[in-house]
């Protein structure tokens, strides 16, 4: 069955030509980065777009580079003399292994590593390095290269992480053809005053730095023998922090792009990864309010949803006081947001914030659009006055959001099947969800890790629409970068 999977995800998000999936290892175990996170996010993006089965070796263990398409290097040791070099023989491996046809992406930080190995700097071309360890490349208007003479110029360092403007330099090479000219990427570090031997390159794509007051590289290429080396300093990953930046669909097609370059010369995957908006971040078109829910898009495409709150005369009609039936069937009464469409398999993207008290919740495959949930009668909607009268949940699934950990089904959770794992959730921050929708399958994503998997219940649809939820009269909710990738 998962070869079988592995077969549709190719033909769903690969273009033709794409006639098997690339082998690729993932080397990390030390860096002064979130490492773990990275290889996480790293890992989800190259397999969800179809094209890659992924392998993690962590340092000390290192793998046989031979058997791989394209390695990538997550690992940092340091970026001094005493840095933690790999063994003779591994690093001569990779050598060979690049120079006889093999691909080679170096991920954020791992441009950091390995100040002494002569032929990684060559392989790298720019790294974390000194003025006086060689020379360096700026940006400057126009698009011009300008090269830093060695000795020149400032040392490396980054600014605090924000939100920066790319710019794609070469549009017409296979791993930028087709993304933005310039897109504004989030909360991420920009790396300024890279250093190396700098030749062999081309820069991809730059942003401007505040701090050097110029054009930095962010994405470059070079060959290296037969084999093709891609860099990218976007990534940053911090212990404890959000990671926004990874959610970038641009920063994502850059590094499947760059990774399958790398392996094979060419690309195939499409430049949004298949990935199409499902709310526009400016109206609520496609969509339809279910319920008495108050749903409003804001001026930076945040979609708030939220209850009416009418005077206690009139959800009970004889005002106040109410029986504790009468109180709570108006409490629990719950509101959603369903697109108009359906979907059967499929991935879907969206980040979420709540307070600590909120319980919200994403509905897939409820084909009764919560007819009994909000209380509908079925003279109003006769085309689901078949549907049991209960909450999505009990007839589609529902993947749990809600603000306490402690709960028996907390944030992530297929509600009433799988609990999710805890401590991933952001308490008051934004956090970021995926769900794999697949006939087999429903997998959770949050932040990042894989919180919850469920194979479904053969007796409960396999499609349906998608729904946001309001659980209660209390409840407030926000939505943005809300997003699908259908398979084929």
């Amino acid at each position: 069955m998962r070869k079988l999977l592995i077969f549709a995800l190719l033909g769903a998000f690969c273009a033709p030509g794409a006639d098997r999936q690339l082998k690729a290892v993932i080397v990390d175990g030390m860096n002064n980065h979130d490492w773990a996170t990275a290889t996480r996010a790293i890992r989800a993006i190259l397999e969800g777009s179809g094209r890659f089965t992924v392998d993690v070796s962590s340092f000390p263990k290192l793998p046989e580079f031979a058997r791989y398409d394209v390695v990538i290097d997550n690992f940092n040791g340091g970026h001094t003399d005493t840095g933690t070099r790999w063994p003779a023989e591994a690093e001569r491996a990779l050598e060979a292994y690049v120079r006889g046809g093999g691909g080679l992406v170096v991920y954020h930080a791992a441009n950091n590593a390995f100040l002494n190995w002569p032929e990684f700097n060559r392989m790298i071309g720019l790294g974390w390095r000194d003025p006086s360890f060689g020379a360096g490349i700026a940006v400057g208007a126009g698009g011009r290269l300008i090269g830093i003479p060695k000795g020149e110029g400032l040392g490396p360092g980054h600014g605090p992480r924000h939100d920066f403007e790319m710019f794609v330099l070469d549009g017409d090479h296979p791993i930028t053809r087709g993304l933005p000219s310039h897109w504004l990427h989030p909360s991420e570090q920009l790396t300024h005053g890279q250093h190396g031997p700098a030749e062999g390159l081309t820069i991809l794509t730059y942003a401007f730095s505040e701090v050097s007051r110029q054009g930095e590289p962010m994405d470059w290429v070079r060959d290296y023998g037969k084999g093709r080396v891609y860099t990218t300093m976007l990534g940053h990953t911090w212990n404890g922090e959000a990671d926004p930046n990874l959610d970038d669909v641009s920063f994502q097609a850059l590094l499947a792009r760059g990774a399958e370059w790398a392996a094979t010369g060419k690309v195939t995957l499409a430049p949004d990864l298949g990935w199409k908006p499902l709310f526009d971040g400016k109206d609520l078109d496609g969509w339809e309010v279910r319920g008495e829910g108050v749903w409003s898009v804001l001026d930076n495409g945040v979609l708030v949803g939220e209850r009416a709150h009418p005077r206690p005369e009139e959800p009970f009609g004889a005002g106040w006081p109410v029986d504790r039936q009468a109180y709570r069937s108006w409490l629990y009464r719950q509101a959603w947001l369903y697109t108009r469409r359906e979907f059967r398999q499929y991935d879907l993207h969206l980040e979420y914030w709540i307070p600590a008290s909120a319980n919200s919740g994403v509905s897939i495959r409820d084909r009764s659009r919560a007819h009994g949930a909000i209380g509908e009668p079925d003279s109003e909607r006769p085309d689901l006055a078949s549907y049991p009268k209960t909450t999505p949940a009990h007839i589609g699934y529902e993947i749990q959001i809600i603000g306490d950990d402690a709960e028996k089904f907390p944030s992530g959770s297929v509600y009433t099947f799988v609990p999710a794992k805890t401590g991933v959730q952001r308490p008051g921050a934004w956090n970021s969800m995926e769900i794999e929708s697949r006939d087999e399958r429903i997998r959770v994503r949050l932040n990042g890790q894989v919180v919850a998997e469920y194979p479904g219940d053969p007796a409960r649809p396999k499609s349906g629409p998608i729904g946001l939820q309001l659980h209660d009269q209390f409840t407030l909710a926000m939505f943005r970068n809300i997003r699908i990738r259908e398979l084929q």
